[in-house]
Protein backbone atom coordinates (compact mmCIF):
# COMPACT_ATOMS: atom_id res chain seq x y z
CA UNK A 1 0.00 0.00 0.00
CA UNK A 2 1.34 2.84 -1.08
CA UNK A 3 0.02 5.90 0.80
CA UNK A 4 -2.43 6.36 3.53
CA UNK A 5 -6.14 5.81 2.97
CA UNK A 6 -7.22 9.27 3.08
CA UNK A 7 -4.15 10.65 0.66
CA UNK A 8 -6.54 11.80 -1.35
CA UNK A 9 -8.54 13.94 1.24
CA UNK A 10 -7.83 17.83 1.79
CA UNK A 11 -5.32 19.00 4.48
CA UNK A 12 -8.23 20.65 6.19
CA UNK A 13 -10.42 17.55 6.49
CA UNK A 14 -7.48 15.47 7.72
CA UNK A 15 -6.74 17.65 10.28
CA UNK A 16 -10.42 17.43 11.83
CA UNK A 17 -10.68 13.56 11.76
CA UNK A 18 -7.17 13.85 13.42
CA UNK A 19 -9.13 15.75 16.31
CA UNK A 20 -11.82 13.38 16.21
CA UNK A 21 -10.12 10.35 16.61
CA UNK A 22 -7.74 11.72 19.16
CA UNK A 23 -10.77 13.41 21.00
CA UNK A 24 -13.06 10.32 20.62
CA UNK A 25 -9.94 8.27 22.00
CA UNK A 26 -9.77 10.60 25.31
CA UNK A 27 -13.54 10.75 25.56
CA UNK A 28 -14.05 6.73 25.86
CA UNK A 29 -11.01 5.93 27.87
CA UNK A 30 -12.28 8.96 30.18
CA UNK A 31 -15.55 7.91 30.28
CA UNK A 32 -14.82 4.45 30.80
CA UNK A 33 -12.39 5.09 33.88
CA UNK A 34 -15.37 7.80 35.16
CA UNK A 35 -18.20 5.28 34.86
CA UNK A 36 -16.19 2.15 36.23
CA UNK A 37 -16.48 1.05 40.06
CA UNK A 38 -12.57 -0.24 40.66
CA UNK A 39 -13.84 -3.71 42.62
CA UNK A 40 -11.16 -2.97 45.38
CA UNK A 41 -10.62 -7.16 45.71
CA UNK A 42 -7.16 -8.58 47.16
CA UNK A 43 -4.00 -8.21 44.94
CA UNK A 44 -2.71 -11.42 44.49
CA UNK A 45 -0.03 -11.94 46.37
CA UNK A 46 0.35 -15.50 44.97
CA UNK A 47 0.93 -16.84 41.37
CA UNK A 48 1.79 -20.42 40.06
CA UNK A 49 5.80 -20.48 40.18
CA UNK A 50 7.18 -21.67 37.44
CA UNK A 51 10.69 -22.63 38.64
CA UNK A 52 12.44 -20.73 42.12
CA UNK A 53 15.10 -19.15 41.96
CA UNK A 54 16.98 -17.97 45.48
CA UNK A 55 18.77 -15.15 43.86
CA UNK A 56 16.42 -13.14 42.89
CA UNK A 57 14.70 -13.00 46.50
CA UNK A 58 16.12 -10.01 47.11
CA UNK A 59 14.84 -5.93 47.93
CA UNK A 60 17.01 -5.46 44.56
CA UNK A 61 15.15 -7.74 42.18
CA UNK A 62 13.61 -4.71 40.34
CA UNK A 63 16.73 -3.07 40.07
CA UNK A 64 19.11 -5.98 38.97
CA UNK A 65 16.32 -6.40 36.19
CA UNK A 66 16.23 -3.13 35.04
CA UNK A 67 20.22 -3.19 35.00
CA UNK A 68 20.41 -6.25 33.11
CA UNK A 69 18.10 -4.72 30.87
CA UNK A 70 19.31 -1.71 30.17
CA UNK A 71 23.00 -2.95 30.15
CA UNK A 72 22.56 -4.19 26.31
CA UNK A 73 21.53 -1.04 24.46
CA UNK A 74 24.66 0.74 26.64
CA UNK A 75 27.56 -1.65 25.57
CA UNK A 76 25.82 -2.83 21.86
CA UNK A 77 24.93 0.74 21.06
CA UNK A 78 28.76 1.85 20.68
CA UNK A 79 29.19 -1.06 18.08
CA UNK A 80 29.55 0.59 14.55
CA UNK A 81 26.68 -1.89 13.29
CA UNK A 82 24.09 -0.86 14.60
CA UNK A 83 25.65 2.15 15.46
CA UNK A 84 23.27 3.48 18.14
CA UNK A 85 24.76 5.43 20.29
CA UNK A 86 24.30 8.22 17.90
CA UNK A 87 20.87 7.63 18.38
CA UNK A 88 20.52 8.15 22.05
CA UNK A 89 19.08 11.86 22.25
CA UNK A 90 16.53 10.97 19.66
CA UNK A 91 15.19 8.16 21.82
CA UNK A 92 15.11 10.30 24.49
CA UNK A 93 12.96 13.06 23.29
CA UNK A 94 10.79 10.52 21.91
CA UNK A 95 10.67 8.76 25.20
CA UNK A 96 9.89 11.50 27.58
CA UNK A 97 5.96 12.40 26.58
CA UNK A 98 5.13 8.76 26.62
CA UNK A 99 6.86 8.46 29.72
CA UNK A 100 4.65 11.56 31.25
CA UNK A 101 1.55 10.05 30.38
CA UNK A 102 2.06 6.00 31.46
CA UNK A 103 3.29 7.37 34.84
CA UNK A 104 0.36 9.29 34.91
CA UNK A 105 -1.57 6.05 34.11
CA UNK A 106 0.43 4.04 36.32
CA UNK A 107 0.35 6.32 39.12
CA UNK A 108 -3.91 6.36 39.02
CA UNK A 109 -4.16 2.69 38.58
CA UNK A 110 -1.86 2.34 41.54
CA UNK A 111 -3.85 4.40 43.95
CA UNK A 112 -7.02 3.26 42.54
CA UNK A 113 -5.81 -0.80 43.58
CA UNK A 114 -6.02 -2.03 39.86
CA UNK A 115 -2.49 -3.22 40.47
CA UNK A 116 0.36 -2.41 43.22
CA UNK A 117 3.67 -3.60 43.86
CA UNK A 118 5.42 -5.80 46.94
CA UNK A 119 8.04 -4.04 49.06
CA UNK A 120 9.85 -7.54 49.21
CA UNK A 121 11.39 -6.93 45.94
CA UNK A 122 12.24 -2.82 45.39
CA UNK A 123 14.11 -0.63 47.95
CA UNK A 124 11.16 1.21 48.91
CA UNK A 125 12.39 4.69 47.57
CA UNK A 126 9.06 5.94 45.86
CA UNK A 127 8.63 9.12 43.73
CA UNK A 128 5.10 10.35 43.77
CA UNK A 129 3.41 7.26 44.91
CA UNK A 130 5.50 4.63 42.41
CA UNK A 131 8.65 2.63 43.31
CA UNK A 132 11.32 4.53 41.63
CA UNK A 133 12.28 1.43 39.65
CA UNK A 134 8.82 1.61 38.09
CA UNK A 135 9.42 5.19 37.28
CA UNK A 136 12.81 3.91 35.41
CA UNK A 137 11.25 0.91 33.67
CA UNK A 138 9.12 3.19 31.34
CA UNK A 139 12.79 4.56 30.02
CA UNK A 140 15.07 2.14 30.27
CA UNK A 141 12.57 -0.94 28.48
CA UNK A 142 11.10 1.37 25.87
CA UNK A 143 15.22 2.22 25.25
CA UNK A 144 16.42 -1.61 24.80
CA UNK A 145 13.21 -2.36 22.37
CA UNK A 146 13.85 0.74 20.44
CA UNK A 147 17.62 -0.64 20.34
CA UNK A 148 16.17 -4.32 19.19
CA UNK A 149 13.90 -2.36 16.66
CA UNK A 150 17.34 -0.06 15.27
CA UNK A 151 19.57 -3.22 15.40
CA UNK A 152 16.25 -5.60 13.20
CA UNK A 153 16.48 -2.48 10.54
CA UNK A 154 20.24 -2.89 10.10
CA UNK A 155 19.83 -6.22 9.57
CA UNK A 156 16.92 -6.68 7.62
CA UNK A 157 17.06 -3.96 4.63
CA UNK A 158 13.64 -5.23 3.16
CA UNK A 159 10.35 -3.81 4.61
CA UNK A 160 8.67 -7.61 5.81
CA UNK A 161 5.16 -8.14 6.19
CA UNK A 162 5.33 -5.70 2.50
CA UNK A 163 2.17 -7.29 1.03
CA UNK A 164 -0.02 -8.17 4.21
CA UNK A 165 1.25 -4.59 6.62
CA UNK A 166 -1.98 -3.35 5.79
CA UNK A 167 -4.49 -6.30 6.32
CA UNK A 168 -2.72 -6.87 9.59
CA UNK A 169 -3.15 -3.52 10.63
CA UNK A 170 -6.74 -3.27 10.08
CA UNK A 171 -7.32 -6.72 11.43
CA UNK A 172 -5.43 -5.51 14.88
CA UNK A 173 -7.33 -2.20 15.04
CA UNK A 174 -10.42 -4.19 14.79
CA UNK A 175 -9.29 -6.85 17.70
CA UNK A 176 -8.09 -4.38 19.81
CA UNK A 177 -11.48 -1.81 19.89
CA UNK A 178 -13.33 -5.11 20.26
CA UNK A 179 -11.70 -6.76 23.21
CA UNK A 180 -11.85 -3.02 24.73
CA UNK A 181 -15.72 -2.38 24.27
CA UNK A 182 -16.26 -6.31 25.50
CA UNK A 183 -13.94 -5.77 28.65
CA UNK A 184 -15.51 -2.36 29.14
CA UNK A 185 -15.75 -3.23 33.00
CA UNK A 186 -12.03 -4.22 33.23
CA UNK A 187 -10.43 -1.51 33.71
CA UNK A 188 -6.96 -2.78 33.10
CA UNK A 189 -8.00 -4.63 30.25
CA UNK A 190 -10.14 -2.58 29.20
CA UNK A 191 -8.02 0.50 28.61
CA UNK A 192 -4.80 -1.08 27.33
CA UNK A 193 -6.69 -2.76 24.43
CA UNK A 194 -8.74 0.37 23.40
CA UNK A 195 -5.66 2.70 23.72
CA UNK A 196 -3.75 0.09 21.10
CA UNK A 197 -6.63 0.41 18.68
CA UNK A 198 -7.03 3.92 19.09
CA UNK A 199 -3.40 4.89 18.50
CA UNK A 200 -2.95 2.12 15.85
CA UNK A 201 -5.86 3.70 13.79
CA UNK A 202 -4.33 7.22 13.88
CA UNK A 203 -1.24 6.12 12.64
CA UNK A 204 -3.30 3.77 9.77
CA UNK A 205 -5.04 6.85 8.78
CA UNK A 206 -2.60 9.62 8.74
CA UNK A 207 0.88 8.03 8.82
CA UNK A 208 2.25 6.96 5.77
CA UNK A 209 3.42 3.33 5.92
CA UNK A 210 7.37 2.53 6.06
CA UNK A 211 7.58 0.87 9.56
CA UNK A 212 4.59 -0.39 10.95
CA UNK A 213 6.09 -3.65 9.13
CA UNK A 214 9.59 -3.23 10.62
CA UNK A 215 7.85 -2.38 14.41
CA UNK A 216 5.36 -5.78 14.22
CA UNK A 217 8.35 -7.86 13.33
CA UNK A 218 10.17 -5.77 16.19
CA UNK A 219 7.87 -6.31 18.76
CA UNK A 220 7.13 -10.16 17.88
CA UNK A 221 11.11 -9.99 18.85
CA UNK A 222 11.34 -7.95 22.24
CA UNK A 223 8.14 -10.69 23.25
CA UNK A 224 10.68 -13.21 24.21
CA UNK A 225 12.47 -10.97 26.69
CA UNK A 226 9.34 -9.47 27.23
CA UNK A 227 8.44 -12.42 28.85
CA UNK A 228 11.38 -13.15 30.53
CA UNK A 229 11.41 -10.46 32.36
CA UNK A 230 7.74 -10.03 33.12
CA UNK A 231 7.71 -13.32 34.21
CA UNK A 232 10.04 -12.20 36.85
CA UNK A 233 7.70 -9.20 37.73
CA UNK A 234 4.56 -11.47 37.83
CA UNK A 235 6.49 -14.05 40.03
CA UNK A 236 7.04 -16.81 38.30
CA UNK A 237 10.79 -17.17 39.80
CA UNK A 238 9.99 -15.52 43.48
CA UNK A 239 7.77 -16.39 45.96
CA UNK A 240 5.69 -13.72 45.13
CA UNK A 241 5.34 -10.70 42.78
CA UNK A 242 7.25 -7.51 42.11
CA UNK A 243 3.85 -6.12 40.50
CA UNK A 244 0.80 -7.42 42.05
CA UNK A 245 -3.01 -7.40 39.99
CA UNK A 246 -6.48 -6.89 41.17
CA UNK A 247 -7.59 -10.20 39.77
CA UNK A 248 -10.96 -7.88 39.03
CA UNK A 249 -9.84 -5.44 36.32
CA UNK A 250 -7.98 -7.61 33.78
CA UNK A 251 -8.46 -10.19 31.58
CA UNK A 252 -8.24 -12.84 33.74
CA UNK A 253 -6.01 -14.83 31.48
CA UNK A 254 -2.11 -15.83 32.24
CA UNK A 255 0.81 -16.58 29.58
CA UNK A 256 2.97 -18.08 32.25
CA UNK A 257 2.68 -15.99 34.92
CA UNK A 258 2.32 -12.95 32.61
CA UNK A 259 -1.35 -11.08 32.08
CA UNK A 260 -2.47 -11.19 28.89
CA UNK A 261 -3.37 -7.33 29.40
CA UNK A 262 0.34 -6.74 29.58
CA UNK A 263 0.89 -7.70 25.87
CA UNK A 264 -1.12 -4.88 24.19
CA UNK A 265 0.24 -2.54 27.09
CA UNK A 266 3.47 -3.69 26.08
CA UNK A 267 2.46 -2.79 22.36
CA UNK A 268 1.10 0.25 23.40
CA UNK A 269 4.20 2.16 24.76
CA UNK A 270 6.34 0.52 22.38
CA UNK A 271 4.61 2.08 19.29
CA UNK A 272 3.84 5.20 20.89
CA UNK A 273 7.73 5.36 21.44
CA UNK A 274 8.79 4.23 18.38
CA UNK A 275 6.34 6.32 16.36
CA UNK A 276 7.76 9.19 18.07
CA UNK A 277 10.90 8.40 16.89
CA UNK A 278 10.43 8.06 13.73
CA UNK A 279 8.68 11.00 13.65
CA UNK A 280 12.07 12.72 14.95
CA UNK A 281 13.77 11.10 12.22
CA UNK A 282 17.15 12.93 12.15
CA UNK A 283 16.90 15.85 13.71
CA UNK A 284 17.98 14.09 17.04
CA UNK A 285 20.95 11.98 15.77
CA UNK A 286 24.30 12.84 16.37
CA UNK A 287 26.44 13.14 13.13
CA UNK A 288 29.27 11.73 14.83
CA UNK A 289 31.31 8.48 13.78
CA UNK A 290 32.89 5.56 15.45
Amino acid sequence: MSSVPLSSWPQESKDKLGYIVIFTALFVTGLMWYTNEIKQGQLLTEVSVLHPISFFETKWLYAYLLAFTGVFPLLFGFIPKPNFYGQFLRVAVANIPVTALFILWDFYFTKQGVWGFSTRYTTGLQLIGLPWEEILFFIIIPTACIFIYWSLNTVIKKEPFVKAENMITVVLIFVFLLIGIWKWEHIYTSTAFMLSGFLLLYHWLFVKPGYRGRFYLAYLVTCIPFLIVNGVLTGGFTEGPVVMYNPEENFGVRIGTVPVDDFAYSFLMLFANISLFEAFGNRFTSKEKI
